[in-house]
């Protein structure tokens, strides 16, 4: 037998054949997104599963070619991805943010994805203390700057992490869903997560740094650049201009905080974050981020040689920082302070790397020779991504500044 699934404010895009126990597994799956199930008729939607042999194939947009899944969770697992993309696609108006999210005092705290930081698990640490849970893995933004909860329930990877509290073990287990041996659906009580379509304006960025050496949390504070970098790597909008990612993402990060969380244990994390939020002054000092590793070192321009722009780029600035967009294909590049204002300089006149030197150690009473070895790194990694280039190498070509 067949069933067509129709999700709010989607419409009827899945077929499954053969397989009740999937329907069961993803409808526990989204608690919060309404899904309506009816006899199927007509021609397949785009996104399809049926059993095969002791199995599931699934084919979709995304799965041309298709895919075998062995069980109802790792099923559900894969058709709500499928769903979230055709979800965006159907709503080109959202941008979807791979992220963490959870309401705190009537805004939302979002925790942009980070490779094994604990997101889905702090999520459920918030569940555990009495928060609204907005999703943890996906939030949709609208065009108001709106976080936009789409009813998908948190999803844990298993065995659970060792060391959680004992009351935080005790809420996983009372509210498990769907679960197979690698991963287990936590289904809040009611109220506990945020309905499909439900929004609430963004409160704060929070970067996790999870270390198992930490016994207190610890929050800081980063440049509100940080927080906008993520979310721009963090998004679904893979086929938006980069430049309108900037634009929609930007102006949030403006009025919204970055902070740092180091942390071990998740419930602990949940009590300093709301603490901090509620109580700005509890804020650890400003810290810096590690540069991410470049994939080659960057040669220093030596010489005399003056230095021009070398591409027709968009310009946005978040408080002290540069975000430039290349028109030509979308790269997006974050100049610090002192290299904004290394790229302002030579957008007046092409300089040399001693010239520059000369001007940034008057302006920041620093050593000539430090500042000049400084200068010569930074022309060297600009120069290795085409945004300067020699005078001597370029003959009368010109460079245009884009408007945004």
């Amino acid at each position: 037998m067949s069933w067509d699934l129709y999700f709010a404010n989607l419409g009827r895009v899945l077929r499954i054949t053969g397989c009740p126990e999937v329907v069961d597994a993803l409808r526990q799956a989204l608690p919060g997104w309404s899904v309506e199930v009816f006899d199927a008729k007509g021609e397949s939607p785009a996104i399809k599963l049926w059993r095969e042999r002791d199995g599931y194939r699934q084919y979709s947009p995304e799965l041309p070619r298709g895919l075998r899944l062995g069980t109802p969770v790792e099923a559900a697992c894969s058709l709500i991805a499928d769903l979230v993309a055709a979800y965006t696609e159907h709503h080109p108006e959202l941008i979807g943010l791979h992220c963490a999210s959870v309401e705190i005092d009537g805004r939302l705290v979002v925790f942009p994805a980070s490779h094994r930081a604990g997101k889905s698990t702090l999520t459920a640490a918030f569940a555990a203390a009495g928060y609204k849970v907005f999703g943890d893995d996906v939030l949709a933004l609208t065009a108001e700057g709106l976080g936009q909860g789409l009813g998908i329930a948190p999803r844990l990877r298993l065995p659970l992490p060792a060391g959680l509290a004992a009351e935080m073990v005790s809420f996983v287990q009372q509210y498990t869903g769907p679960a197979d041996t690698r991963y287990s659906y936590l289904v809040p009580p009611a109220g506990n997560l945020a309905h499909h379509g439900e929004t609430r304006p963004l409160g704060a960025v929070v970067l996790l740094a999870r270390d198992a050496g930490i016994t207190t949390p610890q929050l800081s504070r980063l440049a509100p650049g940080d927080g906008l970098l993520q979310l721009l790597c963090q998004n679904f909008a893979h086929d938006a201009p980069s430049e309108l990612l900037v634009e929609r993402l930007l102006p949030l990060m403006e009025d919204t905080p970055c902070l740092l969380l180091h942390y071990s244990e998740p419930l602990a994390a949940v009590e300093a974050v709301q603490a901090a939020l509620r109580e700005p002054s509890l804020l650890a000092v400003p810290c810096a981020r590690d540069e991410e590793p470049v994939s080659a070192p960057s040669p220093r321009c030596m010489g005399d040689e003056p230095w021009m722009p070398g591409a027709t780029v968009l310009e946005y600035s978040l408080e002290e920082e540069l975000f430039l967009v290349e028109a030509s294909d979308g790269a997006i590049h974050r100049l610090n302070p002192s290299g904004r204002l290394v790229w302002q300089l030579l957008r007046q006149e092409s300089l040399s790397a001693a010239e520059l030197a000369e001007l940034l150690s008057e302006y920041y009473a620093q050593p000539l020779e430090e500042v000049l070895a400084d200068v010569q790194e930074l022309l060297g990694r600009l120069a290795n991504v085409g945004l300067v280039r020699s005078v001597a190498t370029s003959g009368a070509a010109t460079v245009t500044l884009a408007q945004p």
